[in-house]
């Protein structure tokens, strides 16, 4: 009887130990950079529930690692999206790229140009 109770004794302060850990950030845990680099094809942005809107800059286009518009290894931006394809390959055309801009209106040819901006993941959180 006497074991009994100190094995009790023992487990009681054990799990007292373990409910007075300070609970961890489950943030800490969350990487939205996961599949947009190499050729995982995923974009970083923001999605409502269902797919319908898909918020996300694009870096580049026209070819096979473009697919879902933001590339990791990319250091400037195009621009941002409302759609996006995430983790398929193939790329589902069709976005209407938003510029939003406070520099000098380029037009050549009658069109405009849209220069991209530069970034750096230096000062990402």
């Amino acid at each position: 009887m006497q074991t009994m109770k100190r094995t009790l004794a023992f487990a009681l302060l054990a799990c007292a130990g373990i409910a007075c850990t300070q609970p961890s950030d489950p943030l800490e845990y969350v990487d939205p950079f996961i599949g947009t680099g190499f050729h995982g094809h995923t974009f970083p942005g923001a999605a409502t529930p269902f797919g319908m809107v898909q918020l996300s800059p694009d870096t580049r286009s026209g070819d096979w690692d473009a697919c879902a518009g933001y590339h990791y290894d990319d250091r400037t931006i195009d621009g941002f999206s409302h759609t996006h394809l995430s983790g398929t390959g193939c790329a589902d055309l069709a976005d209407i790229l938003f510029h939003p801009t406070t520099r000098e209106e380029v037009v050549r040819d009658g069109a405009f140009l849209e220069q991209p901006y530069a970034f750096s993941h230096d000062r990402e959180t």
